[in-house]
């Protein structure tokens, strides 16, 4: 038997209940989804990490002339269950779905640059449940962000949606893997090769974050 989480049910009923709380959910989706740029059907929206695709689903509901989106997801049955959820609220776009993840050594291939990525809450998670210490949670970020880079046109944004490192954290690079302070997820973005990059929605330990490959 696989993980709890790995259950797209389970999933549904308990994401975000442990960090910033569900009763904030839509607003932390909602103001990301404000920060956006204007979308439509000359658009191609990456969402990795889709899990069971609420964010993608949002971002359609907002604006249902996108052209063609991608999901990507390491579980079939949640991205089985975003492919169908995203088909209902686009049912005009041209909707991939590639089932992989991000930080491994070979990112999974899209068919086009993407005008649009779109990462709500994957990099802290799977920096909490990866083991090891911080300096390898990092040396992970790096291929992950960069991966993420490479998805992009030239000009085109990258929007992360994250639950930050409490303030009583342990800094030192030798301690246990954990999820990052903001300071240091802003340096692994430029460090990658990222731009402009800036907050554009902060409640306590939520944040959404937005980037730009030169």
């Amino acid at each position: 038997m696989g993980a709890p989480w790995d259950d797209p049910d389970w999933y549904d009923l308990h994401d975000t209940t442990w960090t910033a709380g569900p009763e904030r959910e839509p607003e932390h989706y909602r103001e990301l989804v404000i920060a956006l740029p204007p979308l439509g059907p000359d658009d191609h929206v990456v969402d990795v990490g889709t899990g069971t695709g609420k964010l993608a689903r949002l971002i359609a509901a907002s604006y249902p002339s996108i052209g063609r989106v991608t999901l990507i997801e390491p579980n079939r049955p949640k991205l089985e269950r975003a492919r169908k959820r995203l088909g209902e609220a686009l049912p005009d776009g041209r909707i991939g779905t590639l089932q992989g993840g991000i930080g491994d050594d070979a990112a999974p291939a899209i068919s086009m640059p993407a005008t649009l990525v779109t990462v709500g809450s994957v990099v802290m998670p799977t920096l909490m449940l990866a083991g090891g210490t911080l300096a390898d949670g990092l040396a992970w970020t790096r291929r992950a962000l960069g991966q993420c880079l490479g998805m992009l046109a030239p000009g085109k944004p990258l929007f992360l949606l994250e639950t930050l490192a409490p303030p009583w954290a342990a800094a030192e690079a030798g301690s246990g893997c954990r999820r990052l302070f903001l300071p240091e997820l802003v340096r692994e973005l430029e460090g990658v090769g990222f731009e402009d990059v800036e907050c554009v929605y902060r409640f306590r330990d939520r944040v959404a974050v937005r980037a730009a490959r030169p």
